[in-house]
This record gives structure tokens, C-alpha cells and sequence, in this order.
């Protein structure tokens, strides 16, 4: 079994809680589930399959620097979006603004990353980076039932969740590196997926130049 990797953001507390629950209530509600198969995150590097001979501690060693001298920094939380992207249903987003410091943090990333990516990785050939980075927290991944009275009743509850976050102002501090397992990488992946956090990271308030 191929195991993947990530890297993501993940909101502090009071967000997480918020936004867990988000999840469970989507699901109850919608039967939209794909969604809270993942722990609530916003991605800074997706799916990734190590290249052979590469551990998880290859990967942790060579982040340890970056986040030990990345400073924390605050995003914004924009209202909740429907994305039609899914083939099996609707995706709701709330979108991050994309500032100047997580561009950095993705960059940074990606360059230290792209190294240990399998040849044949299935995901990182095809995701955005760059300029085409678009930060964002799932509330429904990819199964939203499609019908517009149903997309309509939907998005009511995700703005009613949106509207009573405990805050919009995202202090983006904590950072996993999150190992993922699924029966079937190249077809329904979602159906199967488990993970496990490997390795966390809190960046500093202030900037470590050391």
C-alpha cells in the first residue's frame, strides 16, 4: 500500500472546534462526509508520495528549519464559496486572502518538497503552486448534492456557519506533517482514507533569524 504525505495549516483552537463541528453537522445534515475524513486544515502541500528511500524523518528534518524561522502571521477568512470543480458533487470553501507571508510559507514548502516526491506521484504533477496557490478551508469537499435546491439550502447553513466562526482573522501558527493511507490511490480514494499526524510545528510570534 502506497503511503502519501502532507503538509497543512491548521486553525488555532476556537476556529478548529468551530470548524470541526462544521464538519460533523455537513455530513449529519447533507451526507456530505468527505470532508471530515480529514482533520480541518488549510493545504499548504498536498498529497505527495516520497521517493524511494525517503522516511518521514528525511522530510521533518528538512522542515525543522523553515518553521523554526517563519514567524506566525494572520489571514482572513472569506465567506463561503461553492466550487464545481468535484465530479461527484459540489465543494464548499471558505477562502483564505492570500497574503504575502502564506505565499512565502507555500513557496517555501514546495521547494523543499519537490525533492522527495516520487516520480510517480499522482497528485503533485497537477496541483496549483505558485501564483496559482489558493489557500482555503474545505467545509464540503466534492459532495454537495448538485440539485439547486439543495446547493441552495446548503450554502444557508455553511453562511450561517461562516457567520457565527468566533473569529474571520485566522492566526496561522500550527503546522502538521500528516501521513495518509487508502486502498486505491488512482480511483476512489476518499472512500478508504485514514491518516495519522506524524510531526507539528507552532511558528514563533516573532522571527528567529538564529
Amino acid at each position: 500500500m502506497d503511503i502519501y504525505y502532507g503538509v497543512y495549516l491548521t486553525p488555532p483552537p476556537s476556529l478548529l472546534y468551530s470548524l470541526s463541528l462544521a464538519h460533523q453537522v455537513l455530513a449529519a445534515e447533507f451526507n456530505a462526509r468527505t470532508a471530515s475524513k480529514f482533520m480541518v486544515h488549510c493545504t499548504l502541500k498536498g498529497f505527495f508520495k516520497p521517493a524511494p528511500h525517503t522516511s518521514s524523518a528525511d522530510v521533518i528534518s528538512a522542515l525543522d528549519d523553515l518553521f523554526a524561522r517563519t514567524p506566525a502571521f494572520t489571514t482572513k477568512i472569506h465567506p463561503p464559496w461553492v466550487s464545481s470543480t468535484g465530479t461527484g458533487g459540489e465543494s464548499v470553501l471558505l477562502w483564505l486572502e492570500r497574503t504575502g507571508a502564506i505565499q512565502e510559507l507555500h513557496n517555501s514548502i514546495w521547494s523543499i518538497i519537490e525533492p522527495f516526491v516520487a516520480q510517480d506521484c499522482l497528485f503533485t504533477p497537477t496541483e496549483p503552486l505558485g501564483e496559482d496557490f489558493a489557500p482555503h478551508i474545505t467545509l464540503v469537499q466534492s459532495d454537495l448534492p448538485s440539485e439547486p435546491g439543495i446547493i441552495m439550502q446548503g450554502m444557508a447553513l455553511c453562511r450561517h456557519i461562516f457567520d457565527n466562526l468566533p473569529t474571520h482573522d485566522l492566526l496561522a501558527q500550527d503546522v502538521q506533517l500528516v501521513e495518509f493511507y487508502a486502498d486505491d490511490w488512482e480511483n476512489a480514494w476518499w472512500e478508504t482514507l485514514r491518516y495519522r499526524q506524524i510531526k507539528g510545528w507552532q511558528l514563533p510570534l516573532e522571527a528567529n533569524h538564529s
